[in-house]
């Protein structure tokens, strides 16, 4: 099998695990019993990344998907047993996954642990390459990413730092913050705009590592801000949303009932975010900032996942354990789900167009309760398809 598209998927752990330290409710390292999704393979299925292993789902069911050698034939064991796509990494109580997989070289995955290593996994044969991964310097907590050349990986001590991707062990270069990068950089123009828990957005050229510039936000940032239209957008823990231009001025700002724990959606001129008390706000873009079109409390308890927009519909989804369709016009309640457990991780859309077998698009929400990892509801009509648990 050979990767065609890996969606990497906003980072989760950044938001929860502050949450954790801020309230003194578990230390590190915390069990990520939250997934993380993205896409993998063609056509198209769900990787999963959750506490020490990796699996690749079928959307069409929900159940783990079989290894095919490469003219598409089921992969058996010595008992005659179907082999599935299921990877455990070893190594001890540290040995979690905050972050999903990304593409490496030659069918290759490259997946972070907590632990301070990253392990490659040979994809067509879901086998880790060796146990003993290779070392960073470093916890991680977030998505690392690449540009083909070198690997950037955020390590929540205090650092970003760049690896030569042929052997993924060689620094480049490192970029020192004084409170930990937890929310993976965004790649644009050679440029990478770093979040830190420092509360300054960084903007960092990509093959030296030198400081372009730095930006205090007055919180700390926990997630990736997004470049539209020649400008940047993120959230911080000082309960406003910011516009800030390519050369580092804060353009526009808008202020929130809570803390922003999510990357903001951008469609349309119109961006989308939900804040820890679970309202979420619809602002028109212009030249002159931020102009509500429409805000409201959706949820009672926090929203961290990035909304989903759809023609019609706003999705959202709450540690109060519920996902929520408004309207994208005015905000009113279409309907909701109930699934009985939190949910904090991003969702993922899967479209028909992607992955012929299925008739419609897939709503993939995961949570944080073992018995019902995953949720697949079609994406107009909140139809449940199938649930997947450890």
């Amino acid at each position: 099998m050979k990767i065609v598209r890996l969606f990497r998927r906003l980072g989760i752990a950044a938001a929860l695990l502050l949450v954790m330290l801020a309230t003194a409710c578990i230390p590190l390292p915390a069990d990520p019993n939250w997934g993380h999704l993205s896409l993998a393979g063609d056509p198209q299925q769900i990787l999963f990344a959750f506490h020490d292993r990796i699996v690749l789902i079928n959307p069409i069911d929900g159940s783990v998907s079989q290894l095919r050698d490469p003219e598409g034939n089921p992969r058996y064991d010595d008992q005659n047993n179907p082999r599935q796509w299921s990877v455990q990494v070893t190594g001890g109580e540290q040995t979690r996954f905050y972050s999903t997989p990304l593409a490496g070289a030659d069918n290759t995955l490259i997946a972070a642990s907590y632990d301070k290593r990253l392990f490659e996994i040979d994809f067509p044969n879901a086998r880790v390459i060796s146990s003993d991964g290779i070392p960073v310097g470093g916890h991680i907590v977030t998505d690392p990413i690449s540009d083909g050349e070198r690997l950037y990986v955020g390590l929540s001590e205090g650092d970003l730092i760049a690896l030569d991707m042929t052997d993924l062990a060689s620094r480049v270069w490192t970029l020192e913050t004084q409170r930990g990068v937890w929310s993976e950089p965004l790649l644009a123009d050679g440029r990478l705009y770093v979040s830190s828990m420092d509360h300054n957005l960084y903007a960092i050229d990509a093959e030296t590592g030198s400081e372009i510039w730095r930006l205090d936000l007055g919180g700390a940032l926990s997630e990736s801000p997004v470049l539209y239209e020649g400008n940047l957008y993120v959230g911080s823990f000082a309960r406003k949303l910011f516009r800030i231009s390519l050369d580092g001025q804060i353009t526009a700002e808008y202020p929130t009932t809570e803390w922003i724990w999510g990357t903001p959606a951008i469609v349309d001129d119109t961006l989308y975010v939900g804040d820890a008390a679970g309202w979420v706000y619809a602002l028109a873009l212009s030249e002159d900032g931020f102009t509500p079109v429409w805000s409201r409390q959706v949820a009672t308890r926090v929203i961290r996942a990035t909304p989903i927009v759809t023609e019609d519909s706003v999705i959202v989804a709450s540690r109060d354990h519920k996902i929520y369709w408004v309207s994208r016009n005015t905000g009113a309640a279409i309907f909701e789900r109930n699934t009985d457990a939190e949910i904090l991780a991003n969702m993922l859309v899967i479209d028909s167009e992607d992955n012929p077998s299925l008739s419609e698009p897939l709503l993939i929400v995961s949570t944080m309760a073992n018995d019902k990892l995953l949720f697949a509801y079609t994406l107009d009509q909140g139809d449940l398809r199938w649930r997947y648990a450890r």
